[in-house]
């Protein structure tokens, strides 16, 4: 890890993406950059008066009060840390900072708990995910420790497997890894070779991912909607950590059918780590998706 991106705006909710993002880049003795983005302030038009445009004057004043605000939030969690105030669309100029800086990993906060506005409201962590080619961590307001119970979801496909690869390396001895591949409905339950080729790929992949010593791994197939079923799964768990891959669906198909990594990002209460399609890079994998992922049932995706 080259380095690690905590975009904020300074308010609460954000306040566990700034311990985690600091955690991460101290155990890893890596840079942590900070960076808030300011929207460009809206010109006015109430159809009687002349246009409002926000002045150079006004446009400074409010990038020092974000600036003020990050500092604060800083020192209210605890972290050392100089803060870059960018103007842009959030997702876009977080992308592009990551990509300028160095940096492997971008963090922010997952938002807020209400589901209507979790749903409707500002979606920068699923943007991200589409635009940006490293990795994406939105962690929830509470969370104050590395996590030590991680879910992974895999569906074997490169970014997904990129994902474990990355995150099992953040566990220490007695923390639990859970491998789970998670097959869609199947009319008459899942044929039992799929479920025992399934096994198989997470043996492997559990062999050859190399946990720090002394963390548990644990597999498991499971059956039924993918989101959910995970979701289920974390909280039976008491997972710290949701993490999977991205397939790359575009903006408007995930807005339309909605996607696995999406649904997961917009009703989790814990950590969700996905690393996008765009990060594969000179990536390589041994398996190959099961037989019946291109069936008339379908393996369900892991990950959108």
């Amino acid at each position: 890890m080259s380095g690690v991106l905590l975009a904020t705006h300074g308010a609460t909710t954000a306040d566990g993406a700034v311990r985690i993002a600091a955690l991460l880049a101290d155990r890893k003795l890596t840079t942590l950059n900070v960076i808030c983005v300011q929207e460009p302030i809206r010109v006015y038009d109430g159809g009687y008066e002349a246009l409002y445009v926000p002045s150079l004057e006004e446009d400074e004043a409010v990038r020092a009060s974000m600036r003020s605000a990050v500092t604060e939030q800083l020192a209210r969690c605890g972290v050392r840390g100089s803060v870059q105030v960018r103007s842009g669309i959030p997702s876009t100029t977080i992308a592009s900072a990551a990509q300028e800086l160095g940096a492997d990993l971008i963090v922010l906060g997952l938002g807020r708990h209400d589901l209507l506005e979790r749903v409707l409201g500002n979606e920068t962590a699923l943007q991200l995910v589409q635009l940006a080619n490293v990795p994406v961590l939105a962690v929830p307001q509470e969370m104050r420790l590395l996590p030590h119970r991680i879910l992974a979801a895999t569906d074997f496909s490169p970014t997904s497997i990129a994902s474990v690869r990355t995150t099992a390396q953040w566990l220490t001895r007695g923390d639990v890894l859970h491998l789970a591949y998670v097959a869609g409905e199947w009319r008459g339950g899942f044929p039992i070779e799929q479920r025992v080729s399934a096994e198989s790929f997470l043996g492997a992949l559990a062999r050859q991912i190399e946990p720090p010593d002394g963390v548990v791994v644990e597999l498991s197939v499971e059956e039924g909607d993918p989101a959910m079923r995970l979701l289920e799964l974390a909280a039976s768990q008491e997972a710290d950590m949701v993490v999977m891959g991205s397939h790359g669906y575009g903006f408007w198909k995930r807005l339309t059918i909605g996607s696995v990594a999406s649904k997961v990002i917009r009703l989790a209460n814990f950590a969700v780590y996905v690393t996008p399609i765009g990060r594969l890079g000179a990536q390589s994998t041994l398996f190959t998706p099961l037989s019946a992922s291109k069936s008339e049932h379908g393996v369900a995706e892991s990950s959108g």
